[in-house]
């Protein structure tokens, strides 16, 4: 069956399931468990993502799926991110409340990190409006073929599966992403190669939340009180993550074929 929208009830009462499993973990975990807490928030918070991607496109993996039915490198990143950052919040929120403070949400987040999600969202949303530009423009038959050929003997993707809009190449039926569109070009003139303004991108943005996550572990693990203020980023680290977008999205803005 081509992947398409299957939502069920179940999907709902198991969404509704996974929130009613994160405010009961966050209020009635004890303190020296915190860290395990927001460890099992967070992933509570990828199973809902999941699930309401699959709901919606009947593939385990359709929260990565793009409108051109590829995995997306944009998307991805900014799953991570998000998962890492409001399972944090929602996590300190908690305690916060069990704590009986009178502010339980007041938690100061760096200003840095605010930049690093804006960065993180212009990307996603940049991605798509650039490639759009390019829908418009007439492909070369011999691009496309070549293209196609590398795709469909490196990749193993069903031939009748493969289509153009323009200039960037597409799957007309979604089961057929794959992990390494995250990874390939997206123009008939370089599908088949790697990108490294994606491979550079990848690595600042694993690194980034790595590090990150660290320092959110520490802060679980050993706070003794209330949380209200979130560990400081490196603005070096963020202004590196902001080359690298810039470089991603100006290297898609750039004809390839």
């Amino acid at each position: 069956m081509k992947g398409t929208s299957t939502w069920k009830s179940s999907h709902t009462w198991a969404l509704l399931a996974i929130l009613a499993g994160i405010i009961l973990v966050g209020l009635f975990t004890p303190p020296g468990l915190r860290l395990w807490a927001w460890l099992i928030v967070m992933v509570l918070l990828a199973l809902f993502s999941i699930i309401a991607g699959y709901g919606i496109t009947g593939l385990w993996w359709g929260l990565l799926i793009d409108e051109r039915n590829k995995m997306s490198l944009s998307r991805f990143q900014m799953v991570l991110w998000t998962i890492l950052i409001l399972s944090a919040i929602l996590t300190a929120a908690l305690f916060n409340v069990a704590l009986g403070l009178a502010d339980p949400v007041s938690i100061s987040i760096p200003a840095e990190l605010w930049l690093l999600m804006g960065i993180s969202t212009t990307t996603m949303v940049g991605s798509p409006l650039i490639l759009s530009t390019k829908r418009t423009r007439e492909a070369d038959d011999y691009d496309t073929a070549r293209a196609f050929d590398r795709i469909i003997s490196n990749q193993g993707v069903d031939p009748n599966a493969l289509d153009t809009k323009g200039l960037v190449i597409i799957n007309t039926d979604p089961r057929e992403a794959r992990w390494s569109d995250m990874f390939r070009g997206e123009e008939v003139g370089n599908g088949g190669q790697l990108d490294l303004g994606k491979i550079q991108m990848f690595y600042f943005t694993i690194i980034l939340v790595l590090a990150y996550g660290s320092a959110l572990s520490s802060l679980f693990a050993n706070v003794t009180s209330g949380i209200t203020a979130f560990p400081a980023l490196d603005a070096s680290m963020v202004a590196l993550l902001g080359i690298s977008h810039a470089g991603y999205l100006t290297n898609k803005a750039i004809p390839h074929s």
